[in-house]
């Protein structure tokens, strides 16, 4: 009888130390390592506490070895034009909407089919003929693949816990894994050796026969490893900004649209960082519901990345927010830039 475990990459040997306080609140502190230089993000804590024993066997650490160490910060980013607040870890990136801080609204981003681009292999879905329904397989009709043997046995004894229960269903084993992308292949790893191997839309499993172990390759670290220099700026939703590009210490001029029934509209700024403070002013909307113009100073010191400004209608609660790329070269502009008036309705 074989046996199937969890393994990296590369092995993992880690102490890790949650500092916690009394009376402070849920997810407040960073989780840290003691031989790792980056810490969980504060807001990704509790999600990463939450998994971390295996609902089925209980066992301790679970969350290093699906999700590998943190590669770096949490910062905003855009998935499919929609901001979020993402951190990379080895094995996944987890992701959650911006300004959202609930633990059951962060997900992990399918890197499986993100890679599989970066590698110019991107799958047509479902495939088309599809596999052949297998004996003892698993067969996935929205992709039109099978998962069988040791694949299927990890792939329905893992996943993410989402109901606080003992077991995976199907619906936490995808919030994991995803579904199947690619039949099982045999192909190269870092090591130079080959492995049985299948892509699904959240990870790449290898199998390794010898040593009867499934194995998470790290491909968080190979998606951000090759994603483009310059990141793509979320889409403006309602907010017109004069620039998509700000030098830090300048002066960046924005205004909201559709604040028709809203007597006053008060204003939020994002950091890169995914923290966030409000302005100290509130702007008047005029008879077409659009703002005043409003006049952000960029701090010199500001971390460099992509920014957002909000707007909240005081009296009905519409929000709208636009995105820009704060950068540390260039000479900052030290007025306050005019805007073209923008069209009725306009994003």
């Amino acid at each position: 009888m074989y046996r199937v475990t969890l393994v990296l990459a590369v092995f993992l040997v880690s102490t890790i130390i949650s500092p916690a306080s009394p009376g402070a609140a849920s997810g407040s502190d960073p989780i840290c390592f003691t031989d790792h230089e980056e810490c969980v993000d504060p807001r990704f804590a509790d999600f990463w506490r939450s998994n971390d024993a295996h609902a089925i066997t209980g066992a301790k650490g679970n969350a290093l070895r699906i999700f590998g160490y943190p590669l770096g910060p949490a910062r905003i980013e855009s998935v499919n034009g929609e901001a979020v607040l993402a951190q990379p870890f080895a094995n996944v990136i987890m992701q959650q909407p911006l300004g959202n801080t609930d633990p059951a609204q962060i997900s992990l981003q399918k890197i499986g089919l993100e890679r599989l681009l970066q590698l110019k292999q991107e799958p047509s879905l479902p495939q088309s003929p599809p596999e052949t329904q297998r004996a003892g397989c698993r067969f996935f009709k929205e992709t039109g693949f099978n998962v069988c043997d040791e694949f299927k046995n990890f792939w329905e004894s893992n996943g993410l816990n989402l109901d606080d229960k003992r077991g995976y269903t199907d619906s936490e084993r995808i919030a994991l894994f995803g579904l199947p992308i690619s039949s099982q292949r045999r192909e190269t790893a870092a090591n130079g050796r080959q492995y049985p191997t299948q892509w699904f839309e959240r990870a790449r499993l290898q199998y390794d026969s010898v040593a009867e172990e499934m194995i998470i390759t790290p491909l968080g670290r190979d998606v951000v490893d090759n994603r483009p220099g310059v990141p793509p700026l979320p889409r403006n939703k309602g907010v017109q900004v004069n620039a998509t590009t700000v030098t830090a210490g300048g002066i960046l001029s924005a205004r909201g649209n559709g604040y028709t029934n809203d007597r006053s509209v008060t204003i939020t700024v994002f950091r890169a960082d995914g923290t966030s403070f409000a302005a100290g002013t509130e702007v008047t909307p005029d008879t077409n519901g659009v703002t005043e113009r409003y006049c952000l100073e960029v701090p010199a010191n500001a971390l460099p990345g992509i920014w957002a400004i909000a707007f909240n209608g005081v009296q009905t609660g519409h929000q709208t927010i636009g995105f820009f790329r704060v950068v540390t070269t260039g000479t900052p502009n030290t007025t306050c830039p005019d805007l073209i008036a923008p069209l009725p309705g306009s994003r």
